[in-house]
């Protein structure tokens, strides 16, 4: 009799174990779910005044800006980062040192601080060495990585890949490819990758994208087009007004939709299931 009268305690302390976790369980993603709001991830790649680059990726209080175009861009991008509530921004990529890359960092980071910063490792022109002294003056943390690098902000997953050499003839060739993740939507920005980056870049197994942005402004080289084959993306964007036919073929060949900063902002919003475009 003891023996069943202690099975039954058990059963019942069981039953409330599972009870208790099982409720534990759904306050947690109820809790996800209201931290989270609606879930979506915006990207905007934003208008410049010539080709350059500078895309913004938020969620809810998450926030990182890819690159900041030229110093003539900055009014802009502040106001595309107002219009979003971004008040600070969880990381700052840098993909490589060109002026239409960096041009408008210092007076955004002015105006919106940023956490953290990523750039590539390389003796990059005076711009940058002027914006990393001010960085180091703000004790603003600065990485540079040297192998792949797993960040998050919010439910936003990225990676950043770096150039796998030390020395190239062209500071293109530095730049950081970065591959954002948001559930089962993946979206790559490949800075102004080059022909040897490119390949580079065809050694990585990579999902399927999204979203691609076209490096160096459209603008085909050796490696363009069998990497743009490779990905097969469903959207593309070139930070210019027009793009080199290679490029455009291979877009029609891949039945990519193209889209151009040059003629406005370019917005993507992803559900974490599949990404639209909206404008």
């Amino acid at each position: 009799m003891r023996s069943n009268e202690n099975m039954r305690k058990f059963g019942v302390f069981l039953g409330w174990c599972l009870f208790l976790g099982a409720l534990a369980g759904a306050v947690y993603f109820s809790l996800e779910e209201r931290n989270n709001g609606n879930g979506s991830v915006t990207t905007v790649c934003i208008h410049t005044q010539n080709d350059a680059d500078s895309i913004l990726i938020v969620q809810d209080d998450a926030a990182i800006l890819i690159d900041a175009g030229e110093e003539a861009d900055a009014a802009h991008i502040l106001e595309v980062m107002q219009q979003y509530g971004v008040e600070t921004l969880d990381y700052f990529i840098l993909t490589h040192g060109a002026k239409d890359h960096v041009g408008g960092a210092a007076k955004v980071l002015a105006e919106i601080p940023a956490k953290t910063v990523i750039q590539p490792y390389y003796e990059a022109g005076s711009e940058v060495r002027v914006l990393n002294d001010a960085l180091k003056q703000a004790r603003v943390p600065v990485i540079y990585p040297t192998r792949t690098l797993r960040m998050r902000a919010g439910q936003i997953r990225f990676l950043v890949y770096p150039p796998l050499e030390k020395h190239y003839n062209d500071e293109n060739n530095y730049s950081l490819a970065v591959l954002v993740q948001h559930g089962r939507v993946n979206e790559l920005f490949a800075g102004d990758a080059l022909r040897k980056r490119g390949e580079e870049l065809l050694l990585i197994d990579w999902p399927a994208i999204d979203l691609y942005k076209v490096p160096h402004h459209g603008r085909a080289n050796g490696s363009s087009e069998k990497l743009f084959d490779n990905l097969q993306p469903h959207f593309a964007v070139v930070t210019a007004k027009t793009a080199d036919k290679a490029v455009v073929n291979a877009a029609q060949r891949n039945e990519t939709q193209l889209f151009y900063t040059a003629q406005g902002d370019c917005v993507f919003i992803s559900d974490a299931e599949q990404l639209q475009a909206v404008q």
